[in-house]
């Protein structure tokens, strides 16, 4: 949970303690139907955050794993061996465009 979502869902059940020890009970049912309505947008927002963070881990792992074959693919001499390379280069290429379409969804 985001150090802003965690706030605001401690000021609110603050706000929530409150209400019951002054005793006002509409107050505090308000204050509960507020906490249970943000529930799923917050969780969604969790979601969207981890999911985000997970996407741009692999877009920065596969951008990794093109410099290694890049640098294998300048210093190859046989033919198959060059050819293997360029299979996984375009691989990794298409799963990069993959991953960055899942990106812009996401943000």
């Amino acid at each position: 949970m985001s150090s802003w979502t965690q706030a605001w869902v401690n000021d609110y059940l603050d706000l929530y303690n409150y209400a019951r020890r002054i005793g006002d009970s509409a107050w505090a049912e308000d204050i509960l139907g507020k906490l249970r309505d943000q529930k799923n947008t917050l969780l969604e927002e969790e979601q969207k955050s981890i999911m985000l963070r997970e996407l741009l881990a692999s877009y920065d792992r596969i951008n990794k794993q093109l410099v290694e074959i890049f640098s294998k693919l300048r210093v190859a001499s046989e033919g198959y061996q060059t050819e293997s390379l360029q299979e996984q280069w375009f691989k990794l290429k298409l799963m990069r465009i993959d991953i960055s379409r899942k990106i812009l969804q996401h943000q």
